[in-house]
């Protein structure tokens, strides 16, 4: 004669057997953000299922109720799990370790022997009896409220997993969604059949239909680990990466919300309020620092150090939700005082430079001029030329310190049409008449570019100048040509002199000055920070014959012309 087992049983047996083979695949991922908590919660899938499915075969009052003491520790054990599988799994490992974590395993704990201790004190439920229903031994009982209070936590328990899982699924974007959601959503199913079971309705309320759900929740959990890489793609590191991301900033990152409460800030700004991290959470902003308005821009805060005090630059961003509304501010906090204390150094070295050192020169230069025409000393007249060309020197190369000046202040520049022939012409003009020579300038007539005038000009005369002035032929040459590609500039300037010096080029590659190496002048370091504040490059090809420096400038020209272009008028060079 053949044995049938009957439905509800195998259903539960069936349960157990994909959660065990489940476990199986899940083993070789042990060490990943959460794999052991999820196995946790599947372990106790099967000590359930099994435990209800055996618990089912058995008809003798005493055996029978013996199985309800590991189908309530598996119970309980999977809300726990999967709750702690979700805060390590969406990066908030701290709380796996927290004393309410501690409190919630004990609590369930408790309620698993309160249901062992059940027949002395009846608290969970009375009238307990087997029911045979569908050929397996099904229970009636009278359902008493701690049950009730039992079930209710033991379900919020279970719902803040499921609300951790939906915030990484609505926060972290396609990335993870699909396993978050996945797997949020699979207890519902079997927390359902165990609100049918307690309330006692449905078509056999002898029976918990809970175990029999299960494969839908393993359905759906399976989804996310074979289809989604639920353990390769995990949230947690966004989520840690995100928090590292804050506090390696560098500067103080404070996030209120639209009441102005801190929610969450990083070290360094806990460090600038001088007070502890968690002191601040919830704390109302204009409580630590009055002096931030959240509709201003521009702000400046002053705050005292352990050794002086420091100026911080307050910047300020909304925070909106996924339908626009604002919901709070990012207030940024970025360390100023060595920046202010630089550009107030600077400042007054240029004023001094500007004005003190400039008039100086030229009262030193005038009485050069005056003892050298009261002399008769030849060489008295060689020693003071030589002073009077070094003061020279000294008043150009402040001149030159204005345009660099002007350089570093050229964010507050705008740009403007600029026609490249009759800009060069002009540059020439004034520069042969000092240092004479030819300018050959190849530029179309035609050829105009958007970009800053200032700059420009301070960019070409540095470069034709520096060809005049170093030309060690009695003839100095400058050629300027020009070859436009797509909507790109491509500027040569080229020189007969004698070349760069190597050591010159040297510092410009490197970036930096030192007391071994440096360069003689600003010039050079003026035409690189030019080129690179019009969005720009310059290289140098430097040899006996002369120097040729390329100047390139991206997106300034407005048609867009291949190949080199040429002159649509006969160009002659200024005279010298």
């Amino acid at each position: 004669m053949a044995v049938s087992v009957p439905w509800p049983a195998v259903g539960s047996f069936v349960a157990g057997v994909i959660s065990i083979f489940f476990l199986r695949y899940l083993w070789p991922y042990r060490d990943e953000k959460g794999a052991n908590y999820f196995m946790g919660v599947i372990g106790c899938v099967t000590l359930w299922t099994v435990s209800y499915g055996l618990a089912l075969l058995v008809f003798e009052p005493t055996l029978r109720f013996a199985f309800e003491i590991p189908i309530w520790l598996g119970l309980n054990g999977s809300a726990v799990f999967f709750l702690a599988f979700a805060f390590e799994y969406t990066g908030r490992t701290q709380a796996v370790e927290s004393p309410l974590m501690r409190g919630l395993v004990g609590f369930q704990l408790f309620t698993t022997a309160l249901v062992a201790t059940n027949p002395i004190h009846g608290l969970v439920w009375s009238e307990y009896s087997i029911e045979p229903v569908a050929g397996v031994a099904g229970v009636a009982v009278t359902n008493e409220p701690l049950l009730f209070a039992i079930l209710l936590i033991t379900g919020m328990i279970t719902t803040a997993g499921i609300v951790l899982l939906a915030d990484a699924f609505a926060s972290y974007g396609p990335l993870y969604r699909y396993q978050t959601l996945a797997i949020a959503v699979s207890p519902i199913p079997v927390f359902a059949g165990i609100v049918l079971w307690a309330v006692q309705i449905g078509p056999v309320p002898e029976l918990n239909l809970a175990p029999l759900l299960f494969p839908v929740h393993l359905g759906l959990d399976m989804y996310a680990f074979f289809r989604r890489n639920m353990f390769e793609l995990t949230p947690a590191a966004r989520r840690a990466g995100d928090q590292t991301a804050i506090d390696d900033l560098g500067i103080g990152v404070v996030i209120v919300d639209d009441d102005a409460q801190i929610i969450n800030l990083n070290e360094t700004a806990a460090e600038i309020f001088d007070h502890d991290k968690r002191t601040l959470l919830g704390a109302p902003l204009d409580s630590i620092c009055p002096e931030i308005d959240l509709s201003a821009t521009g702000q400046r805060m002053q705050r005292r150090g352990e050794r002086r005090q420091r100026e911080y630059a307050v910047s300020l961003s909304e925070i909106s939700d996924s339908g626009g509304n604002p919901v709070g501010h990012t207030v940024t906090l970025q360390d100023i005082t060595t920046e202010r204390q630089r550009e107030q150094r600077l400042a007054v070295l240029n004023r001094v430079l500007r004005h003190n050192l400039r008039n100086d020169l030229n009262v030193a230069s005038g009485y050069l001029d005056i003892v050298r025409e009261r002399t008769d000393s030849e060489q008295v007249k060689d020693m003071l030329g030589v002073a009077a060309r070094n003061v020279e020197g000294v008043l150009e190369l402040g001149e030159k310190a204005r345009s660099v000046e002007r350089t570093l202040n050229a964010d507050e520049l705008g740009t403007e049409p600029v026609e490249i022939a009759p800009l060069v012409d002009d540059i020439a003009t004034s520069l042969t008449e000092d240092h004479g020579g030819t300018v050959d300038n190849r530029v179309p007539t035609d050829l105009a570019i958007e970009t800053n005038p200032q700059l420009l000009r301070s960019l070409f005369a540095n470069l034709i100048e520096n060809g005049l002035e170093h030309s060690e032929t009695n003839k100095p040459a400058v050629t300027v040509d020009v070859v436009v590609d797509c909507h790109s500039a491509r500027f040569d300037i080229r020189d007969n002199g004698p070349g760069i010096p190597a050591h010159e080029l040297d510092v410009i590659d490197e970036g930096e000055e030192t007391d071994l190496e440096h360069g003689s002048g600003i010039g050079l370091w003026l035409v690189t920070w030019a080129s690179t504040a019009l969005g720009g490059s310059v290289s140098f090809d430097t040899g006996e014959d002369g120097t040729t420096v390329t100047v390139t400038l991206p997106d300034v020209v407005e048609s867009a012309v291949d190949g080199e272009t040429d002159s649509t008028a006969e160009r002659q060079p200024p005279a010298s």
